[in-house]
């Protein structure tokens, strides 16, 4: 009798513990994180060391579908950001005509692969917005592309990375301000003569020349406290 007693007891404390943790505590910790991260905040700068796409729309909620993230909730910027440099994406509010997804885990590893799924992304989103394009720089590996789609297709691609000294793929007319320069081309005709190799005349993708593009083609992310036309708004995240 005692160890039924006893059994009933554990099992009802079990219980209430579940039904507080449900109703209480859950709830507490669900509106905290809410709290924080719907609070409406100022932008905030990025770019280096990440990946962003840039499209010419408001539709956060399409960007969402395209790129498949799951539990999507409403996100400030400071909170999104720092999302984006861990294991998520951060949509941003709308930034002139522009909204920018931002994460590293848009291209997980340096490769081809990864740059022609990249691609294959924006060029859903321009088919129905008609541009989309992407930015991304690595530091330690030295990695950097931009690639711009229009209307459903691919008008330009540079990727590079130099750790080894190559590109993953390069197509398109050169835009600005990539016309002013000599940019280096491991896929090239020339490059197959081993003399283009010991060129010093060349030009190298860095990071602040990523940003150059990004700024003379939609958004510079590393400007964006500068601005006065970013929506005052939430964005959203999701993985």
């Amino acid at each position: 009798m005692k160890t039924l007693i006893i059994i009933g007891i554990i099992v009802f404390i079990g219980i209430s513990v579940w039904y507080a943790k449900r109703n209480d505590v859950s709830a507490l910790y669900k509106s905290e994180t809410s709290e924080i991260s719907s609070e409406k905040d100022n932008p905030v700068d990025f770019g280096y060391k990440n990946v962003c796409i840039a499209v010419k729309t408001d539709n956060k909620k399409r960007i969402s579908e395209v790129l498949q993230l799951k539990n999507v909730q409403p996100s400030n910027w400071k909170n999104g950001i720092e999302t984006a440099y861990n294991d998520g994406i951060f949509i941003t509010p709308q930034i002139g005509q522009w909204t920018l997804a931002v994460g590293m885990k848009l291209v997980n590893d340096a490769n081809l692969e990864n740059i022609n799924k990249l691609e294959n992304i924006l060029n859903i989103l321009s088919s129905e917005f008609g541009e989309a394009q992407s930015f991304g720089t690595h530091r330690v590996v030295e990695y950097h592309h931009w690639i711009k789609s229009v209307n459903g297709k691919t008008t330009r691609v540079y990727s590079y990375i130099g750790e080894s000294g190559e590109n993953f793929k390069a197509y398109g007319e050169l835009t600005e301000p990539e016309t002013d320069l000599n940019l280096f081309n491991s896929l090239s005709k020339e490059a197959e003569l081993d003399e283009y190799w010991e060129r010093e005349d060349l030009d190298y993708a860095d990071e602040e020349l990523v940003m150059k593009i990004a700024e003379n083609w939609s958004v510079n992310p590393t400007k964006l406290t500068e601005r006065t036309d970013i929506k005052n708004e939430l964005g959203i995240i999701g993985k």
